[in-house]
């Protein structure tokens, strides 16, 4: 994608990839703040990251990717 829109990697220091209705994939993250099941908050190169929804838990992490599962209601980053 970056490529095909000409964007420096300065740019995209994260990515959010919504797989279906309740998967979200979450690249670039470098720590886990809050995790409980209606909030999820996340540190990202450039700010923090709050997941907001129902019944969402962590499927899987590593390698800076955050896999998470459930009912997702929103998402907002800050700067």
């Amino acid at each position: 994608m970056k490529r095909k829109l000409n964007i420096k990697d300065e740019i995209f220091p994260f990515t959010l990839t919504l797989l279906a209705r309740n998967k979200l994939c979450i690249s670039g993250v470098k720590n886990i703040l809050l995790s409980g099941d209606e909030t999820l908050r996340f540190r990202l190169p450039s700010g923090k990251l709050e997941v907001h929804g129902r019944s969402l838990f962590i499927r899987e992490i590593g390698g800076g990717d955050v896999y998470i599962e459930g009912e997702i209601g929103g998402i907002q980053f800050e700067e």
